[in-house]
């Protein structure tokens, strides 16, 4: 399977009569782009907005955020809002240094998992310096539910809100000659290995849904469908690359963005041929019950063993303390049969009070050794003040005007953490 990426590098962006793109400035028709978006029933309105690198803006109840992409052929898109195309292979058009950030902005913070208002991104200043979304040139949604339209139905219309803006912008790259072509290209089970045999043969088994918040249904977060049901389950690379995976809301440190530019799986396409060879994906969730843990550890890595034949696997996690959990049970389960493990977290049981002390992870098992760290998210940043807030729609915080000067946590810096290792924070202990 071939999956070719033609990048178009986006310098600015503006509003205009026509969308489309000349010499790296992407021009969008709001209008005709709030039309296509207010098409779903579920929505009162669409608010757009754009913000630059360096204005003094921020951005807050962030809840996801999408690169613009699309299909090259067909109706370009993946199969979220019309037919559904293969995805993994062919032609995909990427808008790079352009994003979609959705807004989540209903009053009292009645978000059905958590209050997204902690979810910020700077344009400028320290938080711009360490998030991947304060260097991005960012259409922002902010969509408005009609009443009578539940928490869960109006989050499932924002996802796929998102979804259909990123498409409708690649669609302005689809006839341009890119700027780069990023091109993956692995062959089925049967021949990945031919030539390879001496090297090791590894799989990447991360998490892509958390139970240990209530999935929301109709989320398209799986090939168009909602994940929550699934077994552990094979995927090309190609696949998550090209969009068969977004990141379910609220997306704790890992942004459907991120699985489009997934770290780790590009890191084993790098190394491919050369120091391993790169075996497949297996795709898991994070159960919130023991019973769960041990039956999805013991599939999966029944998988990497035995269909797979892995003798190496990379694990990482999405969520908080039980995905954690369940991540090492796996790694855990993996090497008792004989699979060596890397595992990839945010040191979630690290003390925040003296780093000095206590465990920096919230599991304990003497075959899950090999540990790369991907930060310790309850650092603290303070923010200098701005001259614009999107999302606000009247929030004020701790009773400060939200233009003012705040001090967050890395976790609440939308982009300054990633569960893949996007960043560049790690965790180092003294």
């Amino acid at each position: 399977m071939k999956l070719d990426l033609h990048i178009i590098t986006i310098k600015d962006i503006r509003f205009g009569e026509r969308t489309l793109i000349q010499d790296g400035v992407l021009t969008i028709n709001r209008d005709e782009l709030r039309a296509l978006l207010e098409i779903d029933k579920r929505f009162e309105r669409v608010e757009i907005e754009i913000a630059r690198p360096g204005e003094r803006c921020r951005i807050i109840q962030v809840a996801d955020v999408i690169e613009p992409r699309g299909k090259m052929g067909g109706d370009g898109t993946f199969g979220y809002s019309g037919k559904h195309q293969n995805t993994g292979e062919g032609k995909t058009c990427v808008l790079r240094g352009a994003a979609v950030v959705l807004i989540d902005d209903r009053k009292g913070g009645d978000t059905a998992s958590m209050d997204p208002r902690d979810h910020l991104i700077d344009m400028s200043g320290p938080a711009s310096e360490v998030s991947t979304y304060g260097k991005t040139f960012n259409v922002v949604l902010l969509p408005k539910p009609k009443k009578g339209v539940t928490i869960p139905q109006f989050q499932a219309g924002l996802k796929l809100a998102g979804l259909k803006a990123a498409a409708y912008l690649a669609w302005a790259g689809r006839d341009l000659k890119a700027d780069e072509v990023e091109s993956y290209d692995l062959p089925p089970l049967t021949e990945v290995a031919r030539g390879m045999e001496e090297l090791p043969k590894v799989v990447y088994i991360p998490q892509v849904l958390s139970l240990q918040y209530e999935p929301i249904p109709a989320e398209p977060t799986l090939f168009g469908v909602q994940a929550g049901g699934i077994l552990p389950t094979i995927l090309h690379p190609n696949q998550i690359l090209d969009g068969a995976v977004t990141s379910a809301l609220p997306g704790l440190n890992v942004q459907t963005y991120r699985f489009q530019n997934h770290p780790i799986i590009q890191e084993l396409y790098r190394r491919h041929g050369k120091e391993l060879c790169f075996a497949g994906v297996i795709a898991t969730i994070a159960p919130n019950n023991v019973f769960d843990f041990d039956r999805m550890a013991n599939i999966a890595a029944s998988l990497a063993k035995w269909v797979l034949g892995a003798d190496g696997a990379v694990l990482t996690k999405t969520g908080g303390g039980a995905p954690e959990l369940a991540m090492a049970r796996t790694a855990q389960r993996c090497e008792q049969l004989g699979i060596r493990t890397a595992i990839a977290m945010l040191h979630m049981g690290a003390d925040f009070k003296d780093a000095r002390f206590g465990a920096s992870t919230i599991f304990s098992m003497p075959e899950v050794d090999a540990i790369v760290s991907m930060g310790f998210p309850f650092s603290n940043l303070v923010l200098p003040p701005v001259e614009r807030v999107i999302g606000s729609d009247g929030v004020v915080w701790g009773g400060s005007s939200l233009e003012g000067e705040v001090t967050q946590s890395l976790s609440s810096i939308y982009g300054a953490l990633c569960q893949f290792g996007s960043t560049k924070w790690t965790a180092v202990r003294y």
